[in-house]
């Protein structure tokens, strides 16, 4: 599938209606290894100094931003350091060269990645994807209803009950059974392998035998019974040489 075709089914793809009703298209979508930013972390200069004014140094300076973020992502406290997504381009490497912005030195690096890490959907609650590429109905992270989160009504006093398993925790609970079974690969919605029914051939090797050997005294060693012989296999040759050329 091309970029162009991708973009196509994406644009022809309606939104799944509203509640109660369940028919329409459901699907979820990943972004485009081409439109994907180029994201780095700049350090060392404090979280007072403007956004604006470092998209647009950083712009005179040949990398187009696209997004900056300062804040840490759960506790939303300001950092002395900024978050940086580029554009795509082809000299966003090039970045990592800058030593200093405004007049203050500063030191440009790739992001810390986290392997283990599987992205939540904010709004299906379902993991492997995020919720700007998410086209399925919403799915309430406390109640587990057919509703957005935001317009929940359940009562403080009542028990949550989670999307995933039926658990008493929220969905985005990181001790829930299905998020540890899917970190382990054991995924309950996914089809496991069949097991190949295609036979698996074992091989035997026969030692060379001189002329007066007669064929049923011909002796099956296994590779670990060679591999344990090396040196009496190299001599047999030998040997098996000599006593032909006597006989000639």
């Amino acid at each position: 599938m091309t970029p162009d075709t991708y973009r196509n089914i994406i644009k022809h793809s309606p939104p799944p209606p509203p509640p109660p009703k369940k028919k329409g298209i459901h699907y979820n979508t990943y972004q485009l290894k081409e439109e994907t930013a180029h994201r780095v972390v700049l350090k060392y200069l404090h979280h007072t100094t403007e956004v604006e004014d470092i998209r647009q140094e950083l712009f005179a300076l040949g990398h187009v931003v696209r997004n900056i973020n300062v804040h840490h992502r759960l506790t939303k406290e300001p950092l002395n350091r900024f978050f940086i997504g580029l554009e795509p381009a082809t000299n966003n490497k090039d970045i990592y060269n800058i030593m200093a912005i405004q007049n203050k030195i500063i030191h440009i690096e790739p992001p810390r990645t986290n392997k283990k890490h599987i992205p939540q959907c904010v709004r299906c609650q379902q993991y492997g994807h995020t919720r700007t590429y998410c086209n399925k109905t919403y799915t309430c992270v406390k109640c587990g209803g057919s509703h957005n989160s935001k317009d929940c009504n359940k009562r403080r006093d009542t028990p949550v009950k989670c999307a995933s398993c039926g658990g008493n925790h929220p969905a985005n609970y990181k001790g829930c059974e299905h998020y540890h079974n899917i970190i382990k690969g054991n995924n309950p919605h996914r089809t496991p392998p069949q097991e190949s029914s295609i036979p698996i051939p074992t091989f035997a090797y026969n030692h060379i035998t001189t002329p007066h050997s007669h064929p049923q005294q011909q002796q099956q060693h296994s590779y670990a019974d060679i591999a344990s012989n090396r040196t009496r296999l190299t001599e047999e040759p030998i040997t098996t040489l000599k006593s032909f050329l006597r006989r000639l």
